[in-house]
């Protein structure tokens, strides 16, 4: 059950009222195959209890959907032999679905992917001794 969203796409999955194809489920998390994959056996993990990012989470949680990724991770590895799995979080994505999910995308020799920070190309402006202080700084 999805303590959800009505809107949800992902709350719709959990709650079985659109199709998926997942490879892992447990009381708390569920992986799936994801729609529209970036390489064979792209998959994506998620809590069921709905949230947008990792603030409107507990740590424990944030500890059952890595759990979670984890085991996928292992499952792939065995399944598909890839020479490397990246993971990657959008936190506050606005252009996909508003739940947060947790991307496992196999990698392979020259399967002309690059590295997580290649995604950004933003280089700062400010040193990064000053970023690092108002990070440092700031109170949460």
């Amino acid at each position: 059950m999805c303590y959800s969203m009505a809107d949800c796409l992902f709350c719709k999955l959990v709650n079985n009222e659109i199709p998926s194809l997942s490879v892992y489920e447990d009381d708390d998390t569920i992986a799936f195959m994801e729609l529209y994959p970036s390489a064979p056996g792209h998959v994506m993990v998620i809590l069921k209890k709905h949230g947008n990012n990792i603030l409107e989470y507990s740590q424990r949680e944030l500890g059952i959907l890595m759990a979670s990724v984890q085991k996928v991770t292992e499952k792939i590895e065995k399944a598909l032999e890839p020479d490397a799995i990246t993971i990657g979080i959008n936190h506050k994505e606005r252009r996909g679905v508003p739940h947060l999910h947790i991307h496992l995308i196999p990698r392979w020799e020259n399967d002309k992917g690059g590295i997580i920070q290649s995604v950004v190309n933003n280089p700062p402006k400010e040193k990064r001794e000053v970023i690092a202080e108002k990070i440092r700084n700031a109170s949460v």
